[in-house]
């Protein structure tokens, strides 16, 4: 009897010695899992970098690879600290990591646990560095008209690793995954003081008032200094009265409208106030989803290039970390937006003329010139057939034809008249965009300046064209009189074609770490921050 129950016993202790599997056996088989097109998992659910884990977990022999502390404690505060770049710690499966160590110690975990935990540590590592790299949201998944290259994840990612891990440099390698432009390091500073503000309870509500300006007294007053001191536009002093408008206060309101891309009129008016308005967690908001627009696009910029901001409406060149120029721009109408593209500014045309798009010829002109055939000689302009041939307008019936049947090009003359005024700067795209001048020149002071078809007209053209031609010798205003006084379409290439980016922040920052918020002009901010806030769904193993 006691020997057949010292066989049962042999004979369970062999069961179980067959049936339990090792960490790394388990890693192995989950692994190994895809070669039969089932996806890896782990916890429970599909894991988000099914190659790597595979090419990584081969390189190690499928042993688990966070069996040191160290790196195991260097991801985990690079995961909570996620947050600080504008991003959600929990996409990076921060609470099933936390769950599994809060059992045991880690060198008492089950093989099934420890299996998990290396697993989930190498898949929030990978989507981590892959949300630094490019962003966690996919702009083209949002928008069609996207034209800006996706930043490329490093090459033979899974060897970077594998030596990452063995050289202990975990911190070191996401810390480096991160866009080193200034703008995206400004903007983190200024993450983390919004949040400082938000948890000392935030800054107050300024009651509706028609305008308050300078000389006034108000009880009002003294919340509007309190709000520009939590700002820091207005510095902390003592004053005789704080309900009395004076030039100290006045001084500051003009560096809020700074701030926020308003008339620098140092008065309360409506667009001032509301501005003010805008909640502490709205401007958190504004922040994060400006910084996840710095991962799309900041991570491998030139030492020097133009960009247009076209929520802002500016162009700057920046050259060796500097602003050596800026100018105010007019973007597109709402319904005819500016897009967003890189490209390569190569020549300027001065004195040019403009040939109308189908489009503005068919919609504008055409039902102009059904009541008015007289209409393009008082705009200096001309009609032609395909081949070029200069037709007479007052031998076309334009009643015969449409915007679908409209076999003419318009084409206004070179002059003070002309659309795109005096020089036009181009930059060769498929959207056929390109900077210009324009004779309206009034539009410039407006606030707003959402007024063309989707090209951009530039204030300081000749400040621009002599930026761009660097050479003050030979392109000066001189030079530009002598050309203009030609009357002769010129076109005059750059001495080396150079990078200009078409971008849309509604956030943006100066080198001494001034924050700015820029109305949405286009209403783009509420769908990247929905998709940002959006939690990365993992697929439960079926």
């Amino acid at each position: 009897m006691i020997k057949i129950k010292f066989i049962i016993l042999i004979f369970l202790l062999v069961s179980v010695e067959v049936n339990a599997q090792t960490t790394q056996q388990i890693i192995q088989q989950r692994v190994e899992s895809s070669v039969s097109n089932k996806p890896i998992s782990a916890d429970g659910i599909v894991l988000f970098s099914q190659i790597e884990l595979s090419k990584i977990y081969s390189n190690s022999n499928y042993e688990a690879i966070w069996a040191d502390k160290k790196n195991r404690n260097d991801l985990i505060e690079s995961l909570i600290k996620s947050e600080e770049e504008g991003l959600i710690p929990n996409d990076y499966h921060l609470e099933r990591i936390s769950r599994i160590l809060a059992n045991t110690k880690y060198r008492k975990l089950k093989d099934s646990d420890a299996a998990n935990l290396d697993m989930l540590l190498t898949d929030a590592f990978m989507l981590y560095a892959s949300h630094l790299v490019s962003g966690k949201v996919e702009q083209s998944q949002i928008r069609s008209k996207w034209d800006v290259d996706i930043n490329q994840r490093p090459k033979g990612i899974d060897s970077l690793v594998t030596i990452t891990i063995k050289n202990k440099n975990v911190k070191w390698a996401l810390q480096s995954l991160k866009p080193q432009h200034y703008y995206y390091l400004l903007m983190k500073q200024n993450l983390r003081t919004y949040k400082e503000i938000a948890n000392d309870g935030g800054w107050p509500s300024i009651p509706v008032i028609d305008k308050l300006e300078k000389g006034d007294k108000d009880e009002r007053i003294p919340i509007v200094r309190k709000y520009l001191k939590i700002n820091k536009d207005l510095i902390l002093s003592k004053v005789e009265d704080d309900a009395l408008f004076d030039d100290e206060l006045e001084v500051a309101v003009k560096k809020f409208q700074e701030r926020h891309n308003l008339t620098t009129d140092g008065i309360i008016g409506k667009g001032t106030l509301e501005q003010m308005n805008v909640s502490i967690e709205d401007r958190i908001d504004q922040i994060r989803i400006n910084l996840e627009r710095a991962r799309w696009t900041l991570h491998q910029t030139e030492e020097d290039f133009l960009m247009v901001n076209i929520a802002g409406f500016k162009v700057r060149r920046i050259k060796n970390r500097q602003e050596v120029f800026s100018s105010r721009v007019i973007v597109g109408k709402y319904h005819k937006k500016t897009p967003i593209f890189k490209g390569m500014m190569q020549y300027i045309i001065v004195n040019p003329t403009w040939t109308l798009p189908y489009s503005i010829a068919t919609s504008e002109t055409l039902p102009k010139l059904k009541k008015d055939p007289g209409y393009l000689a008082a705009k200096h302009m001309i009609i032609m057939d395909r081949s070029g041939k200069v037709l007479d307008p007052n031998k076309i019936n334009f009643h015969e034809y449409s915007a679908g049947n409209f076999p003419f090009i318009v084409r206004q003359k070179a002059g003070p008249w002309n659309a795109l005024g005096q020089v036009k700067f181009i930059f060769p795209n498929k959207n056929a965009i390109y900077l210009h001048d324009t004779p309206s020149r009034s539009l410039f002071n407006k606030q707003d300046r959402a007024f063309s078809h989707g090209c951009i007209r530039t204030e300081d053209k000749w400040e621009l064209l002599m930026s761009l031609m660097d050479d003050p010798d030979v392109w000066n205003m001189d030079k530009i009189n002598e050309i203009l006084d030609s009357g002769e379409t010129t076109r005059i290439d750059l001495p080396k074609p150079l990078p200009i980016y078409l971008l849309y922040w509604t956030t943006g920052v100066d080198r001494r770490g001034n924050v700015y918020f820029i109305k949405d002009v286009y209403k783009r901010d509420p769908a990247v921050l929905k998709a940002l806030n959006t939690s990365v769904k993992f697929r439960s193993v079926k």
